[in-house]
């Protein structure tokens, strides 16, 4: 069923419910520039005419919300915790040099059980609807510096994104369609912990860009951390990139790749993610891993970091490190969630 919500309308939907592009294109403008986000829809907004506004209030009113946390690092990391209807979500805000990056959740909780993520210890407990992965963009984008606006989407956040593949591809069109805040393609990334179906359908289906979330160089090893592993093998995942590059898409795979102490950390696992990616344009992300309570898995040194990045790049393969940001605010996937919830 379609998402009825004002954030999870396309622009064609509001459009033929206000009986105007014009109108319409005004509407996703002020959602945009809007500070704060309000809770609910005002009685009137500008260049909009009453009753065209008053149809969209009546019949697509926002998703119910509220702030249910707040974080910031001093590195300018914000964390923030939603409350939407039954259900707690996370989504970041991340400023950089010129612009800023917003990473918002798919799912509350998440359907799979990787060993290493703390959203796994807070289990599943529903999808969101396109509407409110929507809403965590514009409420994050309300916190942004005036002068690092929020360019990039990442669906980095709580969940796994191909298992609510309905709701990401619309809320992903949404961003990215005409009317504000009309993102580009390239600059929306949906990871993956390699969940196959949803893969090869979103490849398809979509221009945004790829994140897969390898972790490991062999399946055995894989199969430990990531349990799925044993029904979607590194091969298979790997092949469907491969498959996509054959078509033509002309996209760059983002390969992320969280480093474990003494888990595939080893100069071997840093050849073997060589071999792996071999015919693949490929860009990959080390993220040292950022401990949480009662996590068994510390990150390398960082002198063990930088070596693997060597020995990846020296072999041709774009590798960057992404240092951990707003550790001191329990900035990784799930870990404000887990504060707010009580763990």
């Amino acid at each position: 069923m379609a998402d009825a919500t004002f954030t999870g309308l396309p622009l064609e939907s509001l459009t033929a419910m206000m009986g105007s592009r014009t109108r319409a294109l005004a509407a996703r403008r002020w959602l945009c520039d809007v500070r704060p986000v309000p809770a609910v829809l005002p009685a009137r907004i500008p260049g909009v005419t009453p009753r065209a506004w008053d149809s969209v209030r009546t019949e697509s009113p926002l998703p119910e919300w509220r702030h249910a946390g707040r974080q910031e690092s001093v590195d300018g990391t914000v964390k923030l915790a939603l409350a939407l209807r039954d259900a707690s979500v996370e989504t970041v805000l991340i400023p950089a040099d010129e612009r800023s990056t917003v990473c918002v959740s798919s799912q509350a909780g998440c359907t799979r059980h990787c060993v290493f993520c703390a959203t796994a210890t807070l289990g599943f407990r529903r999808q969101l609807t396109a509407g409110e992965i929507v809403l965590q963009y514009l409420v994050a984008r309300a916190e942004a510096p005036a002068d690092r606006p929020p360019r990039n989407v990442v669906f980095m956040g709580m969940g796994e994104p191909m298992d609510n593949l309905d709701a990401v591809l619309e809320a992903v069109s949404i961003l990215t369609d005409d009317g504000a805040p009309r993102l580009s393609s390239d600059h929306v990334t949906v990871s993956t912990a390699g969940v196959l179906p949803g893969m090869g359908r979103f490849l398809r289906s979509s221009r945004a860009q790829l994140a897969l979330s390898l972790n490991a160089t062999t399946d055995e090893q894989r199969e430990r951390l990531m349990p799925h592993n044993r029904v979607w093998p590194i091969a298979s995942l790997l092949g469907a990139l491969r498959e996509d590059h054959a078509r033509g898409s002309r996209r760059r795979y983002f390969v992320e790749y969280v480093l474990w102490r003494g888990v595939n950390d080893t100069d071997d696992d840093a050849r073997r993610l060589v071999a792996l990616l071999a015919g693949l344009p490929a860009h990959v992300n080390l993220i040292p891993h950022n401990p949480f309570a009662g996590s068994a898995f510390e990150p390398p040194s960082p002198e063990r970091v930088l070596e693997f990045q060597r020995l990846v790049h020296d072999e041709g393969v774009r590798c960057l490190v992404r240092w951990p940001r707003g550790r001191e605010i329990a900035a990784a996937c799930g870990q404000l969630a887990l504060r707010v919830a009580g763990g």
